[in-house]
């Protein structure tokens, strides 16, 4: 015993071990639900694209996008990964991996005399809390490549001008390499203006005075400048958005036309921005809703926040960091310091010339802008570390503490996505169930958003996606669309049933049609709600329980618009394997198709399937397709045993039940037999 504690007391991990101690980190972090993960948000737009228009259509995309260069990355990427969710979130990791990797080597390069610190900094930089939208992963997969480029392109630069004889082939691979992180999108490119500082860091063994090593910086710089302005000049003097570019220089012409205002601006939004990013991050960490250990998911966090903080302070303890004086550690620290504000402030140049603020939006949707300062933003908090602590073990204890914490909040916030996509499945599984196809120019119409993390133009290009010909549709013209009345009509909803007219603009593809060409649904499944599409009488029959949104839209809902007689089917829904299950939603969407179809004999079938397998539900309207096709049927005893049923379930319940008996009767008034069990049904449950 006493020796196998000597030799883990003697245990020493290789440098080599570091790249995979920062993969099993993020694996921790983000690994362990990527199964459970799929498409958010943006995602749709990517999918979309391609595969309703191929290669082509990612092209077209991203030129109405202002980054056409970045097709070409696009569509390597589905070219390799295709439309499975899984494929996408693991390369996203590895890009985000090998990104940390290059940029950890990069400080190595700087600073090799403090393997420690460096080491610390790219193990935060990993885990940094700020960006909390790694689960989209077509999105981001992407933009995470470019980092990584840029990575590369700042260490073969320092290589050039740390050995000299290769000075050119580093300086051509840098460039290259450089051209391709700027040609993919501009997240990064304020970290173009840092190359001089890298220089000047990468320059400290030469033995130069302060001004030729300023001088030699510059110098080193202008072949990175030449290609970063000819860049500069043709996105902003060259190329033409054919529609209102998102990213005009708003900022710069705001400066040309009142110095300033500009300069009070940049004032007024760059501190909170740089707190936020730096300090303000972190508290997510200890948001105290997590330590509510009745939630399973609170209890599983915790355990991972003790596992992952547990095997990095005994990686960090063992590992072979030389110690170095105090001097040198104040040295270093002033130097990082000075170097990770540069990143820091830098990294927001993209944004903020283009007028966009980290503190005037959504948080969630506005951490992408800052992905280039939170290197640096790690950088300050070791530094920290270094000159507030003295004690070496009080610091690896601090750093495991981080990176537990770190490891447990990017957990939890990414089961929220994990929420989302269960939510996104039942939907789209519902959704194909009941419209199996759509008249083109139709708009699906709910009271606001139905999915989670999505929104409505998403929400939109995931509908026309899993109605899409493969490589098929028109170029610019989207043939469905998805608003909320809520969030896209205001006080107009008041005007939905009289005729609205529709035209909305999404990058490249435009949706043109009216409100009176519109189907109306539901989808709230946390109120154990199925799927439901609205007929006109709905407004009549269920009332009761339509909120006063859905009240004003529902008369205008045109069902008739399903294509019911096409082969029913998603091409896209193989993709993601979205099988259908046989639950009572299964069941309604088929029996409210067949009703729609008055297939009443398919109803029946239905039923008496349903009642074998032993399902219900506690939503009375989604009994409805079932007493009318019953009551059509002559079926009235079985009718009348489900309507008694129903009506136990609140008052709501008796009046749409009791509504949907009289319309029915209403219908077939030669029935006698039915008016009579009405009015008996009536009689019993008092229907008004």
């Amino acid at each position: 015993m006493r020796e196998k504690i000597s030799r883990l007391a003697n245990l020493r991990f290789p440098e080599w071990s570091m790249p995979l101690a920062f993969l099993a980190a993020l694996s921790l972090a983000f690994g362990l639900l990527i199964p459970t993960l799929g498409f958010y948000q943006d995602d749709w737009l990517f999918v979309y694209n391609h595969y309703a228009l191929g290669p082509e259509g990612i092209w077209e995309f991203m030129y109405y996008d202002g980054t056409p260069f970045a097709s070409y990355l696009n569509n390597l990427q589905f070219a390799l990964l295709g439309y499975t969710p899984l494929n996408w979130h693991i390369a996203s990791l590895l890009s985000r991996w090998l990104t940390v990797v290059v940029f950890w080597l990069i400080l190595r390069r700087l600073w090799p005399g403090h393997p420690r610190e460096t080491f610390f900094s790219a193990l935060l930089f990993a885990l940094h809390p700020f960006f909390t939208i790694q689960p989209m992963a077509v999105t981001f997969s992407q933009v995470w490549v470019a980092y990584f480029f840029l990575g590369l392109s700042l260490y073969w630069m320092i290589l050039s001008v740390q050995q000299p004889s290769r000075y050119w082939l580093y300086t051509l691979l840098s460039i290259l390499t450089g051209t391709v992180n700027i040609l993919s999108g501009e997240y990064f490119a304020g970290l173009e203006f840092a190359r001089p500082v890298i220089l000047w860091f990468a320059l400290a063994e030469h033995g130069l005075r302060p001004k030729e090593r300023l001088l030699a910086s510059l110098r080193y710089w202008l072949p990175y400048l030449l290609a970063l302005s000819v860049y500069i000049y043709w996105r902003f003097f060259v190329y033409e958005v054919p529609i209102e570019d998102r990213n005009q220089p708003v900022l710069v012409e705001t400066l040309l036309r009142n110095p300033l205002e500009g300069l009070w601006l940049i004032f007024l939004n760059l501190l909170p921005d740089t707190v936020s990013i730096v300090i303000s991050s972190w508290y997510a960490l200890l948001e105290p809703g997590w330590l509510d250990l009745t939630a399973r998911i609170n209890q599983f966090a915790l355990v991972l926040v003790l596992l992952s903080g547990g095997v990095a302070f005994f990686y960090l303890k063992v590992q072979t960091f030389s110690e170095a004086k105090h001097s040198h550690r104040v040295n270093w620290s002033l130097q990082a310091l000075f170097f990770g504000l540069v990143i820091v402030v830098f990294g927001l140049i993209p944004p903020y010339v283009a007028g966009m603020y980290l503190n005037a939006k959504n948080p969630l949707w506005n951490s992408r802008l800052g992905m280039a300062s939170m290197l640096g933003a790690a950088m300050i908090v070791v530094v920290l570390l270094e000159l507030l602590v003295s004690s070496a073990r009080a610091r690896i204890t601090l750093m495991a503490v981080l990176v537990g914490l770190s490891v447990g909040w990017h957990f939890r916030y990414t089961n929220n996505f994990r929420w989302a996509w269960k939510k996104e499945v039942n939907f789209y599984r519902q959704l194909t169930l009941r419209i199996p196809q759509l008249t083109p120019g139709t708009a699906l119409v709910a009271e606001g958003e139905v999915l989670y993390l999505m929104g409505d133009y998403p929400t939109a290009y995931a509908i026309n996606t899993f109605y899409a010909n493969p490589r098929g549709e028109q170029f610019g013209q989207a043939k469905y669309w998805f608003y909320g009345l809520t969030t896209n009509f205001g006080a107009e909803y008041h005007r939905f049933t009289r005729g609205i007219p529709f035209y909305t603009r999404q990058r490249s593809m435009v949706f043109e049609g009216d409100s009176l060409q519109s189907i109306v649904f539901s989808f709230d499944p946390e109120y154990g709600q199925c799927l439901r599409i609205y007929r006109p009488d709905d407004a009549k029959i269920a009332a009761s329980i339509l909120s006063p949104y859905l009240l004003k839209a529902v008369p205008a809902s045109r069902p008739e618009l399903i294509l019911t007689t096409s082969p029913p089917g998603s091409s896209f829904a193989g993709q993601i394997d979205l099988q259908a299950q046989k639950d009572w939603c299964y069941y309604y969407q088929k029996a409210d198709l067949a009703r729609q179809n008055q297939d009443w004999q398919e109803i029946a079938r239905l039923w008496q399937e349903l009642r074998t397998l032993g399902l219900n539900s506690a939503e009375a309207f989604e009994y409805l397709p079932f007493i009318e096709g019953l009551l059509r049927q002559n079926n009235f005893d079985e009718a009348q045993r489900i309507s008694l049923h129903v009506v136990t379930f609140s008052k709501e319940a008796r009046s749409i039940v009791c509504n949907a008996w009289q319309s029915v009767s209403n219908e077939m008034l030669g029935n006698l037999e039915l008016l009579q069990t009405f009015q008996q049904f009536s009689q019993t449950v008092e229907c008004k």
